[in-house]
Parts: C-alpha cells; structure tokens; sequence
C-alpha cells in the first residue's frame, strides 16, 4: 500500500486520512496544531452546515459521534427583497433532500476528536506548522502527498486555475457569530411562527447582499444558530470590518436586522453571543479559486489538494464544508483504486478532472450563480421556487445535488420545463 502524507488537518484532511486508514494506508497527518488548540483556541472557519448526504461520509467511516444529538435543520426558509427597505419580498420554503436532517457541527469538536483518535486507528499524527521548504521534504518522502491547508496561503504552492475561476477578488465581506437567545426559545421557536420545520433562515436583499442564520451545534454551548453576514462591499451590511469581538459582531447584526428585517425584529432583543467562547466569531473575505491539478515543488516533488485548498468557496449556498467531506473521500478511493502504481502529474490531473466532473463543476455553477445578479433562467427558477413550495423542495435539493438543479439554472429552455411542472405563471408541462 502507498505512503500518503496529508498536511493540513481540517476536516478534509481528517476525513481523507480515515478513509485512508480504513483502506488499510500508511498515513502521516501534519497539524499546525495539537488537539487542544484546535478545540479551545481556535475559531470555527465557517458555519459548515452539513446536509446528511455529507454526514452518511463520517457515519460510513465511523466517525460521526455528534449527529445523533444535534440541533437539526431541514431546509430553508428564504426572504428574497429587491432592495433595502422592500416591504413585500418574496418568500421561499424547501426543504433539503426533502427532509433529511442536517447541522452546522462545530468543526473544532470534530477535528479535536479525530486528531485525538488518530493514532488509535493506526495513522501517525504530526504537530508541524508546515512551511514550503518543509512541504518540498515531505512530498519527497512518500508516495502521495496531498494538502488539506483549508484557505491558508500554503495553498498557494498549487497555482490558481484561470480557465475554472470565475473570480479574481473576493465577492463578499464576511462576518459570522456563534448566537442562541437569552429565553432558551432559539431551539424551536424563533421561525415556528413562519414554518413548521427549523430552517437555515435566509435573507437576501439584491443591493446589499445576504445573511443567514444557521443551525448550530456548538462545541460546548450545544444548540445554537451560527449568523452570517455576507456584504456586499459598500452596501447597507458591509459594516463589520475592524471588530474586535463576537459581542461587536453580534451587536451589528442585530442593529442591521433592526433596521431591514422587520420579519425578524420580534426577536431581535432575545439574541446574545455566546460569551463562553471569546473565538466564535470571523470577520474577514475570501476570493473563490479554483486550483490546478497538482503543484510542483523545488526538488520536484507533487502535491495535490483536497477540500478547500483544491476549490475555495464563498459560503453562500454552503459548499464548502460539504465539499470537504466528499473530496477527501473522493481522493481516498482514488488512491485505492491506483494501487502501488505511481502517483504522478497524469494521475493527479485525472483525478482532479474527474473531482471536478462529479462534484466540482456543479457546486461552483451553483454558488457563484448567487454571488452575481441572477441571469434570467435563474430568476425564473427562484421565482417558480417562490410560488409552489414543491418547487422550494426541488431548488433547495439542487444544494445538496446541484446536479439536478443547475440545468435549470443554465439553460432558459429547461427553467422553463421546471416552471412548467409547478404551474408558474401560466405554464403547463407538456
């Protein structure tokens, strides 16, 4: 069996590292830091909502020990205006894989119990904050190296993609904070008024951007809502730059709900930072990138990327953190199936072609089909999705499986045949 060195040990790296394990591998997994770090001095990279087709990945490797107990959500509930101030927007109900549960599972808990876990399941674990120089000795000294760096600019060892990057600079202002309310009422009744399933709640305002509260499992806190704030740079909500702390974060939000959401503004008053965890918080941007196939290092030694390395993407229809989970176990079988071959720049860009084929093409069509004004067969689809809610069901699968939605998205002929099959405005299936 090969050698296979992982560096980065996010949950792409952890994930590829057991299905490696479980395929009975050497692995050596590089961590810039210990267990304890990644748990109680770190903060979370995102809301990484996981829908339960990513779960059944953790689950089938035995290593899902949190979703029997989670803060479960079922779909979205969707507030869609025109502008800042719209006082009639449209409204969006689906449900996610028609009603499989899913979570926000705090990934500091997940990778703290799988790098703790590691060694008892025959993998070697290494605290090394990696440099190039060093990446260039470790991709000498195995069969396969892969990086799982998430969106740290060791990832830049692997140029960027042009052909497959739609973007070259960041399309949002993030911010996210770990919340729940002061009532204890966040769990089932914050959105029971509107909807009788708990959603990811998202807003969306065409001039000033989105945000979005998403349930939570929180490492210590239990069930929580994780907010995310998605600014437009220089609208209404781009007011989250310079912050200092999760109160601050939390204190903008509720002024902008306040003031633009008055759907929401009931409870407003009830929300509060979960102060226990001063690292609950983000405030930042990103670029979404698509990487090339393969780096080549000084000696001339390879290394591939998994998860966020291999394509970084903005959060706004929740990607990422799926992506992570299905590449690393994508890459696992990969390498399996190649056996004591040599993993060399053909195989790298073969595997990387059929990652993006099956996954890769279709999560960022999706995504960045949000981060710009919708092209007219993707309203017409939001529109169909607004006024039928078996429409909202069949969009809000298309997240999990966007394979089944962005045809539709795409291509006016087939927006309409879905318009059609929900009886929009007026059309009728053939």
């Amino acid at each position: 069996m090969p050698k296979v060195n992982i560096v980065g040990a996010g949950p792409a790296g952890c994930v590829l590292a057991y299905a490696l394990l479980k395929d009975g591998h050497e692995v050596t997994l590089y961590s810039d830091r210990t267990p304890d770090r990644w748990l109680n001095h770190s903060a979370p990279t995102g809301t990484a909502y996981l829908w339960g087709e990513t779960i059944d990945i953790e689950r089938d490797l035995g290593i899902d020990y949190w979703s029997q107990d989670m803060f479960a959500g079922h779909g979205v509930l969707f507030d869609l205006a025109k502008e800042v101030g719209d006082p009639h927007p449209k409204v969006m109900k689906g449900r996610f894989e028609y009603g499989r549960e899913g979570c926000g599972i705090d990934q500091r808990m997940r990778v703290h119990r799988w790098l703790e876990d590691l060694e008892g399941h025959g993998g070697k674990l290494v605290i090394e904050s990696v440099t190039p120089a060093r990446l260039d000795e470790i991709a000498l000294a195995g069969d396969v190296t892969i990086l799982a760096a998430g969106k740290a600019d060791l990832g830049n060892v692997i140029p960027r993609d042009a052909a497959r990057s739609d973007f070259e600079k960041p399309q949002r202002n993030l911010s996210m904070a770990i919340v729940r309310s002061k009532s204890g009422r966040h769990v089932r009744e914050w959105f029971s008024d509107r909807w009788q399933y708990v959603p990811t709640k998202f807003d969306f305002f065409a001039d000033a951007g989105e945000f979005f509260w998403v349930p939570y499992m929180h490492k210590s806190a239990g069930a929580t809502f994780a907010i995310l704030f998605e600014a437009k740079p220089g609208g209404a909500f781009d007011r989250f730059n310079g912050l200092k702390s999760g109160e601050e974060v939390t204190d903008v939000a509720k002024d902008i709900m306040r003031k633009h959401t008055p759907w929401e503004r009931h409870f407003v008053d009830d929300v509060e930072y979960i102060s226990e965890d001063p690292h609950g918080w983000l405030v930042g941007r990103l670029t979404p990138t698509v990487r090339e196939a393969f780096g080549r290092l000084p000696s001339g030694g390879l290394v591939m990327a998994v998860g966020d390395t291999a394509i970084t993407f903005d959060p706004i229809c929740g990607q990422g953190g799926n992506f992570a989970n299905r590449s690393a176990k994508f890459v696992a079988d990969q390498i399996t199936a190649h056996g004591d071959r040599k993993f060399d720049e053909v195989w790298m860009t073969k595997v990387n072609y059929l990652l993006w084929a099956v996954y890769g093409k279709n999560q960022c069509f999706l995504n960045n089909t949000f981060l710009q004004q919708l092209s007219p067969a993707a309203q017409l689809v939001v529109d169909t999705a607004c006024s039928n809610d078996d429409a909202g069901d069949a969009f809000y699968y298309g997240f999990p499986h966007p394979e089944s939605i962005v045809p539709a998205l795409s291509d006016m002929n087939v927006a309409k045949a879905f318009a059609a099959r929900h009886g929009h405005l007026g059309l009728k299936a053939a």
